[in-house]
Formats: C-alpha cells, structure tokens, sequence
C-alpha cells in the first residue's frame, strides 16, 4: 500500500501577518537568553533573519511536535522537518521528556547545510517514544528563513476528505469580529490547502455588519435577532448543515477573541488523519488570557461535584516555560466525568449534532456543557489550537454569574438528565449564605431569582426574551465607582488577605448571620475591605456595619452597609423559594425532560429564530 507525505503543523514565527506575537516570542521562538527576540524581520524579502552564530531555539509552545499525541491520535507513521532557508546552518534535533518533576532533552541528531538559493531541506526526525519534539539552529552565516513545517507519513487511504464550516456568532464586538474576518480571508481562505475545505458562517446578533462588504464565495453574514450565543452557534449549525456539499464538522468560535490562522489549519490537518476510532471527538482549543497572552487558562472543563462550579481540567499555565508545555502533555483527558469543551473553539462532528440534536435555547452559559455532556464527548486537544479571549480582568459578573449561570444549570441538569451527582440547589444555599453576610443583598437576590425561573418550567424558556431578562437582571448588579471616592476606603488593606476565625467567632458569624441579629454597637464602625468577586473569608467580613468591595483589576469598588430589613425579607424570600422547590422541582424536571426533544429540534429552532 502507497505512502503520502502530509502535512501537519506549520512553524509560527514572530513576524508572521497573522501571529502579533512580536511581543510574546517566546511562544514561538528562544534565543540563548530566553527573553531575547533572536530573530530579526527583512520586509523585502519577507523573511525572517538570523546574523552570522545567532541561536533560535524552536523548543516552545508553537513549534514542539506532539509525537505521542499524533501517533496516538492519528495515522502518522513517521515525522520529517522541513524549512525554507538561505544560508548556511546547524540544525540539532531533540526528544523532549519528563523524569519525575524535572524535564530532559536528548540530542537525537545533528545536521550542516548550506543553502545557496531559496529552498526546502528536509530532516527525517528519528523515531522515539518520548513525548515531544523540538529543535534549534545556529546560522554559521547569515541567515534567512522563510518558514517551515512538519509533515507525517501515512498511507495514501488514510487520509479523509475533511470539510469545516466555522461558525462565530457576534453581538457588540465588531472590532475583534472584523480583525477574525481580515485574517480569516488572508491567511485562510486564499490559502490553496483551506480554501476548498472551508466555508466561513458570520451569524451577526447585532445585525451591525454589512453583509454586501463582507461577504465572499467562502464566507457570509447572517443577520439574526439576538438570542444569545446559544442561539447564534445553533442558526451557524443549521445554515452550516444546509450547505450543498455538507461539511463533516462544524467549528464552533467566539467573536471578542483573537485568532491565529495557524490554529485552524492544525484543526485541518489533525482531522484529515484522525484515525477512525477517534472520529466522533471533539477537537477543543485552548483560551489563552488575550491580556497575560502566554497564560493557557483553560482547554477542558468540568463540573465540579464538590461544590457544582465550573471551571478548568488542568491548573493555569505560563506556556513560555518548557516545563509546563511538557505538564500540558502529562494531564490525562481520557474518561473524564462532567467534561465540556467551551464554545471558544470546539470542533464538533456533524454526525452528532445530526444525531443527538441541536443545542438547547438558554441564551448563553451552559450551552456548551449541556452540548458535551449530552453527547458523552471524549476530547481531541493539540498545542497551537487556540485562541486568546478578552475579559478575565474585572470579569465578575452577578447577573451572568449568579442568575444565567445557575438558572441554566438547573435547566441543562433537567432536560438533559446530566450531573445526576452534582447539587446545585446546595450550591444555591451556599453563595446565598455567603453573599446575605457579606451585604451582598443584590447578589442573594440573583441566585434566588435562577431558581425560580428555573421552576416556571420549560414553557418559560421557550417564550423568554433572553435579551431583555439579561438586561433586567444586569440593572440589578451593583454600581462601581473609583475605590478613590469611597469613603473609608484604606488601600493598605488587601482584599485578598486570609483571616482566620477562631471557634467563638465563627460561632458568632454564624448564629448572628454576621450581626444582622445584633444591635448596632457590637459591630465596627471602620469598614472592611473585601474582594468583589468569588473570594469569600468570613475572617475579613466579621462584625462590621460596612464593607467595601474591591475590584483590584481596575481599583473600582461599592460600598455595602448592613441592612437588618433587607436580610429579613431575603430570608422570608430563601424559606419560600426552597420550600416551592422541593415540593415542586422533580413534576418540573420532568417537564424540561419531556418538551428535551422539541426544543433541541430543527422545526423548534428555525421558528425560534424566524428563519
């Protein structure tokens, strides 16, 4: 049987139209003093440039080849290096592994060339059974580099005809949107391996772009009404779905990040040689921090069964360090319970979305877990898949946070009959306790607020504006100003300091319900300084008539003063609440159960959106 060459991951450099990663090149390439840029740019040439005894160490984030994972994952047989250079060079080749905490290199061989023109070398990488390769070079003259990449041999009918529609749905984020679409049009669709392969589904939720300006053959606006993400990603799936030639997945992408093209055709690559029994993953990318741009946030998630949060599989990591680019490899992802992909980057099959339905209409938060959990996901991850996503400064948000994120996940826990083992009412009982001590009225409001919605059934659902709901609950968040004009604010206090109650104290902070239950002068007239968001020590919030919230990201802040009235009436509200939900919760799941497969339908949904 007949062998093929292919293509699996280009090297990024720096100067690359589409990277922007001048400034971060340690992603993608090292001097001798890691910090150092070692490569210069020649515009003419278009070409990056390396001086007579420069070193470029490509042992970094981009530029590893992931050998276990291509030959796990996929039909690689063999792996070869191919650059496009003038000039004359060493390039030295590395196994890259882990021994206990620390990480090792082997030289694995070494090679001189001289190239007098432009042209292609090629460099058989050695077989190994060590996780990632990587390699340097050494100009020995000056030297240009004009790219490069890695290719696999694999037999001729293992490649698949792949076909992608990419999907971003985008609401008030035009600057970001209109950047994705530039890139996506130079570096994408002109390209002669993608532009085949590729149709492009803009699904505008604030129909603010010109579809006549942008689009083109392998790309369109939709104009739709806002019905959130949820909403947008399932119209992109059903125009994706009803395209001549069907695509095989749909890749699935938010609007306020930042793409690099490299990232979709390394999604191309891995899919045109997925080995069959992996065809029915889905491929998740990365979301790096678009502020702190060499931090990997996230690349799976899971619901927590401790304390029904959400949040990442692996710790954050600083990709700039070959350490943690090695610890990404080491955290299994298989048979993982609770796991989503986020729908910043997930490439999905269309089998399943044919087969197990369409997402289900909860506006946004939560779509995505329901949609991998729904379909028993396994996942698909590789570096260099990613992208990087705005807003982790100043993020919290109570009326996304507090009410759409746990309205939803009762909902998604309902009609899709998943987390069976999680507990989000207790969730629910613990940030309501939490946020009634610590003044937060507005926020105790929000959770009791998802409940509710939750237990009016999926009628509610199907006719809530879910623009408009998120509006009213946004109106509910609390105001923030300067921390500069709150009164008593004393920024030698840190909002994050652990305070440790001792056994009387937290005796007292709980039977008093932090002093709502005591007169007025058994508390502290000085206010606290707490954290706005997540960070809860009742140490700092004991026994004061004020606490200041702080935002640290952006020095903003609220004031919150006790209120005796206020934490009666929410308590009245929480006894009512819990008691219409335990008398009433298993007749609504079952509603949510029963009206599951109407509401995840194509008829449901094309009506929904008026399509």
């Amino acid at each position: 049987m007949s062998q093929t060459d292919v293509k699996i991951q280009n090297l990024v450099l720096p100067y690359d139209i589409d990277a922007n990663l001048q400034n971060y090149h340690e992603l993608t390439v090292k001097g001798r003093n890691a910090s150092n840029m070692p490569l210069g740019y020649d515009p003419e040439k278009k070409c990056h440039i390396m001086g007579k005894y420069g070193f470029a160490n490509f042992m970094t984030y981009f530029n590893c080849l992931q050998i276990t994972r291509w030959k796990t994952y996929t039909n690689a047989q063999s792996f070869r290096l191919h650059l496009v250079v003038r000039g004359k060079l060493s390039v030295e080749l590395y196994d890259i592994f882990r021994i206990s905490s620390n990480f090792n290199l082997r030289l694995t061989k070494a090679e001189v060339h001289t190239v007098q023109e432009m042209s292609e070398i090629t460099i058989d990488i050695p077989e190994s059974r060590n996780p990632l390769f990587g390699f340097c070079i050494t100009a020995l003259e000056n030297l240009e580099i004009y790219g490069g990449w890695y290719s696999a041999l694999t037999e001729e009918n293992a490649v698949h005809d792949v076909r992608i529609s990419l999907v971003t749905t985008t609401f008030k984020k035009q600057d970001f949107i209109k950047n994705n679409i530039k890139i996506l049009k130079e570096c994408v669709l002109n390209n002669s391996e993608l532009k085949d392969n590729i149709f492009v589904h803009i699904i505008d939720n604030e129909r603010a772009l010109d579809p006549d300006q942008l689009n083109c053959e392998r790309l369109k606006v939709y104009p739709n009404s806002n019905t959130g993400g949820a909403g947008g990603f399932t119209r992109g799936m059903i125009e994706a779905l009803s395209l001549e030639k069907e695509p095989t997945h749909i890749l699935l992408m938010d609007d306020d990040v930042m793409i690099i093209a490299e990232s979709i055709f390394r999604t191309f690559y891995l899919l045109r040689i997925l080995k069959d029994e992996f065809s029915g993953r889905f491929l998740s990318g990365a979301m790096f921090d678009y502020d702190i741009r060499e931090r990997q946030y996230e690349d799976i998630g899971y619901v927590h069964k401790k304390d029904a949060s959400y949040g990442p599989l692996k710790p954050h990591l600083d990709m700039r360090l070959l350490s943690n680019i090695i610890t990404n490899e080491f955290v299994s992802q298989e048979n993982l319970e609770n796991a989503y992909a986020g729908w910043w980057y997930c490439c999905i099959p269309s089998k399943k979305i044919k087969e197990n339905g369409l997402p289900l209409p909860v506006f946004v938060r939560g779509d995505d877990v329901e949609f991998s959990l729904r379909n028993k996901a396994e996942f698909l991850t590789l570096n260099g898949i990613c992208i990087w996503h705005v807003g982790f400064a100043g993020k919290f948000n109570a009326a996304m946070e507090l009410y759409q994120v746990h309205r939803n996940s009762f909902i998604i826990a309902a009609a899709s009959g998943i987390c069976t083992d999680i507990s989000f009412i207790d969730r629910i009982r613990t940030l309501f306790w939490h946020n009634l001590t610590e003044f937060a009225y507005s926020n105790a409001e929000q959770l009791l607020d998802s409940v509710e919605d939750f237990l009016k059934g999926p009628d509610f659902l199907e006719n809530l504006n879910g623009e408009q709901s998120l509006k009213e609950h946004s109106a509910k968040n609390e105001k923030l100003c300067p921390v500069s004009l709150i009164e008593g604010y004393n920024p030698s206090q840190d909002p994050y300091e652990y305070k440790k109650l001792n056994i009387i104290q937290k005796m007292i902070y709980v039977v008093t319900i932090n002093g709502h239950l005591l007169p007025g002068f058994f508390l502290r007239n000085t206010p606290a300084v707490i954290a706005f968001d997540w960070f809860f020590v009742p140490g700092k919030n004991f026994m004061h008539k004020k606490l200041i919230a702080v935002n640290k990201n952006d020095n903003t802040g609220c004031l919150r003063t006790i209120s005796r009235k206020k934490c009666f009436e929410l308590l009245k509200r929480y006894c009512k609440v819990m008691k219409s939900y335990k008398r009433n919760h298993i007749k609504i799941e079952k509603q949510y159960r029963e009206k599951f497969s109407e509401m995840t339908s194509e008829k449901f949904w094309r009506n929904y959106l008026g399509i």
